[in-house]
Protein backbone atom coordinates (compact mmCIF):
# COMPACT_ATOMS: atom_id res chain seq x y z
CA UNK A 1 0.00 0.00 0.00
CA UNK A 2 2.85 2.24 0.86
CA UNK A 3 6.75 2.25 1.59
CA UNK A 4 8.05 4.71 4.25
CA UNK A 5 11.76 5.76 5.06
CA UNK A 6 13.72 8.18 6.15
CA UNK A 7 16.93 10.06 4.44
CA UNK A 8 20.87 10.01 5.35
CA UNK A 9 22.20 12.83 7.59
CA UNK A 10 23.44 16.30 5.95
CA UNK A 11 26.23 18.40 7.23
CA UNK A 12 26.59 22.00 5.91
CA UNK A 13 30.02 21.09 4.68
CA UNK A 14 28.08 18.51 2.34
CA UNK A 15 26.26 21.16 0.14
CA UNK A 16 27.22 22.29 -2.52
CA UNK A 17 26.15 25.01 -5.05
CA UNK A 18 25.05 22.65 -7.85
CA UNK A 19 22.63 19.85 -7.38
CA UNK A 20 19.15 18.59 -6.25
CA UNK A 21 17.39 20.45 -2.86
CA UNK A 22 17.48 18.92 0.34
CA UNK A 23 14.82 18.53 2.34
CA UNK A 24 15.29 18.38 6.08
CA UNK A 25 12.83 19.05 9.11
CA UNK A 26 11.32 21.61 7.17
CA UNK A 27 9.73 20.21 3.97
CA UNK A 28 8.86 23.70 2.45
CA UNK A 29 12.16 25.17 2.15
CA UNK A 30 15.17 23.18 0.94
CA UNK A 31 18.30 23.98 3.23
CA UNK A 32 20.44 24.01 0.41
CA UNK A 33 21.71 22.01 -2.83
CA UNK A 34 23.99 18.44 -2.81
CA UNK A 35 25.44 17.11 -5.79
CA UNK A 36 24.43 13.65 -4.83
CA UNK A 37 21.55 10.74 -4.87
CA UNK A 38 19.35 8.88 -2.38
CA UNK A 39 16.84 8.41 -4.03
CA UNK A 40 16.74 7.13 -7.73
CA UNK A 41 12.97 6.30 -9.00
CA UNK A 42 10.84 10.32 -9.16
CA UNK A 43 8.63 8.72 -11.45
CA UNK A 44 5.77 8.97 -8.44
CA UNK A 45 4.65 11.94 -6.43
CA UNK A 46 6.64 11.57 -3.05
CA UNK A 47 4.92 12.56 0.15
CA UNK A 48 7.57 14.11 2.70
CA UNK A 49 7.48 15.25 6.06
CA UNK A 50 9.70 16.96 9.14
CA UNK A 51 10.18 14.17 11.56
CA UNK A 52 11.85 16.58 14.50
CA UNK A 53 10.07 19.89 13.60
CA UNK A 54 7.19 21.82 13.54
CA UNK A 55 4.41 19.22 12.08
CA UNK A 56 4.51 19.74 8.03
CA UNK A 57 3.48 17.21 5.52
CA UNK A 58 4.46 18.48 1.99
CA UNK A 59 3.88 16.54 -1.69
CA UNK A 60 6.66 16.58 -3.90
CA UNK A 61 5.32 16.62 -7.70
CA UNK A 62 6.79 13.45 -9.82
CA UNK A 63 9.81 13.99 -11.85
CA UNK A 64 10.79 16.51 -8.92
CA UNK A 65 14.67 15.15 -7.83
CA UNK A 66 15.25 16.21 -4.15
CA UNK A 67 17.57 14.30 -1.25
CA UNK A 68 15.92 13.80 1.79
CA UNK A 69 17.81 14.49 5.35
CA UNK A 70 17.83 12.12 8.27
CA UNK A 71 15.35 15.03 9.70
CA UNK A 72 12.88 13.89 6.92
CA UNK A 73 10.10 11.11 6.33
CA UNK A 74 9.42 10.03 2.84
CA UNK A 75 6.38 7.60 2.07
CA UNK A 76 5.00 6.92 -1.49
CA UNK A 77 1.71 5.23 -2.06
CA UNK A 78 0.34 2.51 -4.32
CA UNK A 79 -1.87 4.88 -6.44
CA UNK A 80 -4.11 2.18 -6.90
CA UNK A 81 -5.02 2.30 -3.47
CA UNK A 82 -4.38 5.44 -2.10
CA UNK A 83 -4.39 8.90 -3.68
CA UNK A 84 -0.80 10.42 -3.28
CA UNK A 85 -2.66 13.74 -2.61
CA UNK A 86 -5.14 12.51 -0.01
CA UNK A 87 -2.84 10.55 1.40
CA UNK A 88 -0.51 13.34 2.40
CA UNK A 89 -4.14 15.56 3.50
CA UNK A 90 -4.97 12.58 5.84
CA UNK A 91 -1.25 12.02 7.15
CA UNK A 92 -1.11 15.69 8.11
CA UNK A 93 -4.29 16.14 9.97
CA UNK A 94 -3.87 12.84 11.66
CA UNK A 95 -0.11 14.25 12.55
CA UNK A 96 -1.47 17.30 14.06
CA UNK A 97 -4.48 15.20 15.89
CA UNK A 98 -1.73 12.94 17.81
CA UNK A 99 0.50 16.30 18.39
CA UNK A 100 3.79 15.53 16.01
CA UNK A 101 6.14 18.22 17.78
CA UNK A 102 9.42 19.65 18.05
CA UNK A 103 9.17 17.39 21.26
CA UNK A 104 7.29 14.38 20.06
CA UNK A 105 8.30 13.15 17.00
CA UNK A 106 7.15 11.78 14.11
CA UNK A 107 9.30 8.93 13.71
CA UNK A 108 8.77 5.94 11.67
CA UNK A 109 7.40 3.75 14.26
CA UNK A 110 5.07 6.02 15.39
CA UNK A 111 4.12 6.95 11.58
CA UNK A 112 3.63 3.06 11.08
CA UNK A 113 1.43 3.09 14.11
CA UNK A 114 -1.27 5.32 11.93
CA UNK A 115 -4.19 3.63 11.75
CA UNK A 116 -6.64 4.97 8.78
CA UNK A 117 -9.03 4.30 6.59
CA UNK A 118 -9.81 5.30 2.96
CA UNK A 119 -12.36 5.37 0.84
CA UNK A 120 -12.08 3.76 -2.77
CA UNK A 121 -9.62 5.35 -4.59
CA UNK A 122 -12.08 6.47 -7.18
CA UNK A 123 -13.91 8.41 -4.57
CA UNK A 124 -10.40 9.57 -3.35
CA UNK A 125 -9.42 10.83 -6.86
CA UNK A 126 -12.98 12.75 -7.54
CA UNK A 127 -12.12 14.39 -3.91
CA UNK A 128 -8.62 15.75 -4.51
CA UNK A 129 -9.79 17.21 -8.25
CA UNK A 130 -12.19 18.98 -6.60
CA UNK A 131 -9.55 20.29 -4.06
CA UNK A 132 -7.61 21.56 -7.13
CA UNK A 133 -10.60 22.89 -8.80
CA UNK A 134 -10.68 25.07 -5.58
CA UNK A 135 -6.84 25.67 -5.39
CA UNK A 136 -6.94 26.71 -8.92
CA UNK A 137 -9.56 29.51 -8.08
CA UNK A 138 -7.58 30.37 -5.08
CA UNK A 139 -4.82 31.13 -7.17
CA UNK A 140 -6.51 33.10 -9.92
CA UNK A 141 -8.13 35.10 -7.19
CA UNK A 142 -4.50 35.87 -5.93
CA UNK A 143 -3.09 36.61 -8.90
CA UNK A 144 -5.61 39.43 -9.30
CA UNK A 145 -5.59 40.78 -6.39
CA UNK A 146 -4.80 44.32 -5.40
CA UNK A 147 -2.58 45.23 -2.82
CA UNK A 148 -5.21 47.96 -1.43
CA UNK A 149 -2.17 49.00 1.35
CA UNK A 150 -0.17 49.92 -1.85
CA UNK A 151 -3.05 51.89 -3.28
CA UNK A 152 -4.25 53.78 -0.68
CA UNK A 153 -0.68 54.53 0.18
CA UNK A 154 -0.30 55.83 -3.50
CA UNK A 155 -3.62 58.05 -2.87
CA UNK A 156 -2.30 59.76 0.15
CA UNK A 157 1.20 60.27 -1.35
CA UNK A 158 -0.74 61.86 -4.34
CA UNK A 159 -2.90 64.43 -2.50
CA UNK A 160 0.33 64.99 0.29
CA UNK A 161 2.20 66.02 -2.54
Amino acid sequence: MFSISIGQRVLQEDLTDIGIPVYSANVFEPMGLIDDKLLNNFDDEYIIWGIDGDWMVNILPKGYEFYPTDHCGVMQVDKNIINPRYMAYILEKEGARLGFSRTYRASLDRIKGISIEVPNVNIQNEKMREVEEFENQIRSLEETQIDLNFEISNIIKKYLN
